[in-house]
C-alpha cells in the first residue's frame, strides 16, 4: 500500500527556467531596432520597428518562448531574437510566429501581447501593400 509521501512527491513538470536577462534583452532590442529601423526608415521606420519588435518581444517573453540550445531549427530563437527579426523579415517571421506560436510557449500568461502583435503587424502588412499598390500606379 502506497503511503501518503509516496503519492505526494509525484513528479510535476515545471515549465522551463528563463536563461536571459530582461533588462540586456530590452537594451540589445531597442539599440538594434532604433538604429535600423532609423536608417531604413527615419524616425517613423524606427518607432514600427520599436512597435512592432516591441510587442512581438513582450509576448514572447511572457509566453515563455526561449531559445533551447539542445535544438537547430529557424523556430528556436530567445525573445530579443523574434523581436528583432520581425521587422527586419517581416514578411517571413511574422506568419512564422503567429502560427507557431503556441507550439513554442512554455506557460500560458495570457495573449494581450498576442493579440497586439497580431493586429500591429495586420496593419503594416495593409500598409506596405497600398505603399506597393501606389508606387505601382504612379510609376
Amino acid at each position: 500500500m502506497e503511503t501518503v509521501d509516496a503519492v505526494s512527491t509525484s513528479t510535476v513538470s515545471e515549465p522551463p527556467r528563463n536563461p536571459h536577462v530582461l533588462w540586456r534583452q530590452l537594451v540589445g532590442l531597442v539599440l538594434s531596432l532604433g538604429i535600423l529601423g532609423y536608417l531604413a526608415r527615419g524616425f517613423a521606420g524606427s518607432a514600427l520597428a520599436l512597435l512592432i519588435g516591441g510587442v512581438t518581444f513582450a509576448d514572447a517573453w511572457r509566453s515563455g518562448i526561449y531559445k533551447d540550445p539542445s535544438q537547430k531549427h529557424v523556430l528556436n530563437m530567445s525573445p530579443m531574437g523574434w523581436g528583432i527579426a520581425m521587422p527586419v523579415l517581416f514578411i517571413a517571421i511574422y506568419p512564422l510566429y503567429v502560427f507557431h506560436r503556441n507550439k513554442l510557449r512554455t506557460r500560458n500568461n495570457g495573449n494581450g501581447f498576442f493579440i497586439a502583435t497580431i493586429i500591429i503587424g495586420a496593419v503594416m502588412l495593409v500598409l506596405a501593400i497600398v505603399a506597393f499598390i501606389s508606387r505601382g500606379a504612379v510609376g
